[in-house]
C-alpha cells in the first residue's frame, strides 16, 4: 500500500500539539512523531495575546516546522482555536506564526472545533447504546458534544476554558469558597442549555477528551482499557477532585499525578468537571486520547 506522511498541528489556547503520521490508502495510519508544548497563549487573558506568549508560540512553531521538514511530511494542516479566534490580535498573531514557520494556519470557529473532536473520538471508540457527552477542556473554550450513534443532539463551544476561569476566579491560593460559589453561578448561567438536554436524555456516558482528564486517568482505577481509551471508575472521583480543589499551590506541586504545567489550571478544571458530574451524574466515565488532531486526520484521509 502506498503511504503519505501527514502532519497536524493543534494550536490550542494552552497547548500546541504536533502529530505526524504515515497514512495508508485505506485510511488507516501509524504515528511517526508526537510533540506537545505548553505555550499558554491565554495566560494573560483571552482579550489580547501578550508579547511573552507570542514569543513562546513563535519558537514552538519554528521547532515544529523543523521537525516537519526533517520528517519529509507530504501534507500539513495547522488549526488555530479559541485564543487565535477570540483575542483582538489573534488574526495578527496567526499571520506572524505563518510567516515565521512557513505553515498556513486555519483559525476555525467553535462549531468546527467540536465537529473535529467528535470525528476524532468516533474514529477510535466503540458505539454505545446510550447517548455520550464529549467534554474537551481547553485553555480558552470548552467543547460539549452530546451524540447518540451518528446523531448529534447538542454541540456547543463555550468560552469557559481553564485560562479564562483561572483569571476570573482563582485569584487566591487556595481558592476561596466565595470564588467557587461565583464560578458555580457562572456555570449555572452558561451551561443551562446543556443541563436541560442532559436532563431529558436521563442516562448518558461522559467522555473526557485529553487535557485535564489525563490527570484523572492516572488516578482513577480503570474498569477497562484499550490503546486509546479507557473506562474509569466514577466512585471516589468527586472526593479526589474536591481534595485537589481545596489544596494550596505547594500541596498541588507535591502531588505526583499533576504535571507542573497544569498546577495552576487544575483547580478550575476540576471545578468544571465536578460541576457537570454533580449537576447531571453520568452512568459511566471514559477517557479518550483522540480529539481534534485525529478528527482533522480523518478528514485528510
Amino acid at each position: 500500500m502506498k503511504t503519505s506522511r501527514f502532519a497536524v498541528i493543534d494550536l490550542g489556547s494552552n497547548t500546541f500539539h504536533l502529530l505526524v503520521v504515515d497514512m495508508l490508502d485505506d485510511g488507516s495510519w501509524a504515528p511517526v512523531r508526537k510533540d506537545r508544548r505548553y505555550v499558554k497563549l491565554g495566560s494573560a487573558g483571552m482579550d489580547r495575546i501578550d508579547r511573552e506568549s507570542i514569543q513562546r508560540a513563535v519558537q514552538v512553531m519554528k521547532e515544529f516546522a523543523q521537525q516537519i521538514h526533517a520528517l519529509k511530511v507530504d501534507q500539513t494542516r495547522a488549526i488555530g482555536t479559541a485564543a487565535l479566534r477570540e483575542a483582538e490580535n489573534g488574526f495578527e498573531v496567526g499571520k506572524l506564526l505563518e510567516k515565521e514557520s512557513g505553515i498556513h494556519i486555519d483559525i476555525i470557529d467553535g462549531q468546527h472545533e467540536a465537529a473535529y473532536i467528535l470525528k476524532g473520538i468516533q474514529s477510535v471508540m466503540p458505539a454505545f447504546d446510550k447517548p455520550c457527552l464529549i467534554v474537551d477542556i481547553g485553555g480558552g473554550s470548552v467543547e460539549f458534544i452530546l451524540f447518540n450513534h451518528q446523531e448529534v443532539l447538542f454541540a456547543q463551544s463555550y468560552k469557559i476554558g481553564v485560562a479564562i476561569l483561572y483569571n476570573l476566579y482563582h485569584q487566591h491560593d487556595p481558592i476561596r469558597q466565595e470564588d467557587i460559589a461565583a464560578l458555580t453561578n457562572h456555570l449555572d448561567s452558561v451551561l443551562e442549555p446543556l443541563l436541560n438536554i442532559l436532563c431529558e436524555v436521563k442516562e448518558y456516558f461522559l467522555i473526557g477528551a485529553s487535557g485535564s482528564f489525563e490527570v484523572i486517568l492516572d488516578v482513577m482505577p480503570k474498569l477497562q482499557s484499550e490503546i486509546h481509551w479507557s473506562e474509569l471508575q466514577l466512585e471516589g472521583l468527586d472526593s479526589y477532585m474536591t481534595e485537589v480543589i481545596h489544596a494550596d499551590l505547594q500541596t498541588r506541586k507535591n502531588r505526583k499525578e499533576i504535571p507542573i504545567e497544569r498546577i495552576d489550571y487544575i483547580v478550575v478544571a476540576y471545578l468544571l468537571i465536578r460541576y457537570i458530574i454533580r449537576s447531571q451524574p453520568p452512568a459511566r466515565l471514559f477517557y479518550c486520547d483522540f480529539a481534534l488532531k485525529e478528527g482533522v486526520l480523518a478528514e485528510m484521509a
